[in-house]
């Protein structure tokens, strides 16, 4: 029952939205906020709720605000400053967070993270960042995204859908296409597949399908996305340039992510190393984007992600 928990568990009300609160049994030893990730479950996602949970069992008070832009799986300007206020307001609040706080977040959401280290308003609060899946350069982040065959079309249709509402203002019926696609790759277990999905007899379906599959228009829309993440979405490149010192950075990624590859934390680490910063970099099969099944083969696996999780808090 309830009563043997580690944890205990409740959604409270702010005047900006809600966030659920994991409180350990015993004394709390520090505090996380965790960004969640582009999941229409948000913050409710059972990955969260676990993760949350776990860290919680071991001491830490958690904290996952709502964030309903990142729920509802949209990327566009302001984002960036809607977030930060939020956690700003949050760090304002004494009784949740009297002292400084660690700062977690997931896939795309790492680039929240990273911006509220990097803000001179809240810098000095954060102890440390975990940073899961991230991406650290948004031109090879596009480039997999678009072009490679091994890439999860989840992440193609966000951007896809999100470009069409953004930029395309007579294109209701393409909109309607990708939502549904993006709808059924939410709700599928196997991967999406556009062969399977779209009717190409219909020209508006037959289109998002050339967009999906066909190598020319995939080049065409990488150039589009690019220019749009150059000029309207800028705030979306990742800025690493901690304004007060050093902050620890624990970098975890799935060795076979199909959304983000690894090689984008791999890339975050070196940069972060040159700079003297302290890093720790976990690559790891025990995790990929979508879920976190555990085999005794990657025992030494889970026994590295738990040293990692070790350094990172010991700051």
């Amino acid at each position: 029952g309830s009563s043997h928990r580690k944890t205990f568990q409740e959604t409270v009300n702010f005047p900006d939205g809600v966030l659920d609160h994991y409180e350990p049994r015993g004394t709390v030893v520090g505090i996380l906020v965790f960004i969640h990730g582009m999941s229409d479950l948000g913050r409710e996602d059972p990955r969260v709720v676990h993760l949350a949970e776990a860290i919680a069992s071991v001491g830490y008070r958690v904290l996952v605000p709502d964030f309903p832009s990142i729920r509802s799986l949209e990327v566009r300007p302001g984002q960036v400053s809607e977030v930060l206020a939020r956690l700003e307001l949050l760090s304002k609040n004494e009784a949740l967070v009297p002292e400084k706080f660690f700062l977690m977040s997931v896939s795309f959401s790492t680039v929240f993270a990273l911006q509220a280290a990097c803000h001179p308003r809240l810098a000095r609060r954060i102890s440390g960042l975990c940073l899961i899946g991230g991406y650290f350069d948004v031109g090879t982040m596009l480039s997999f995204i678009t072009q490679s065959n091994r890439s999860d079309p989840y992440a193609n249709l966000i951007l896809l859908w999100n470009y069409y509402r953004q930029f395309k203002p007579n294109s209701a019926e393409y909109q309607v296409v990708l939502g549904r696609c993006l709808s059924e790759s939410i709700s599928q277990d196997s991967p999406w597949d556009a062969e399977r999905s779209l009717d190409q007899s219909d020209p508006i379906e037959s289109q998002v399908y050339r967009m999906l599959t066909e190598p020319e228009q995939r080049n065409l829309f990488l150039e589009r996305i690019t220019r749009v993440f150059e000029e309207d979405w800028s705030e979306f490149q990742p800025n690493i340039d901690f304004p007060h010192g050093d902050v620890p950075v624990f970098l975890i990624h799935g060795r076979n992510d199909r959304i983000i590859p690894s090689g984008e934390s791999k890339r975050a680490a070196r940069h972060l190393a040159k700079s003297n910063n302290p890093v720790f970099l976990c690559v790891t099969r025990f995790l990929d984007h979508g879920n976190s099944s555990l085999r005794l083969s990657q025992y030494s696996e889970v026994v590295q992600l738990i040293r990692g999780f070790a350094w990172f808090f010991r700051f």
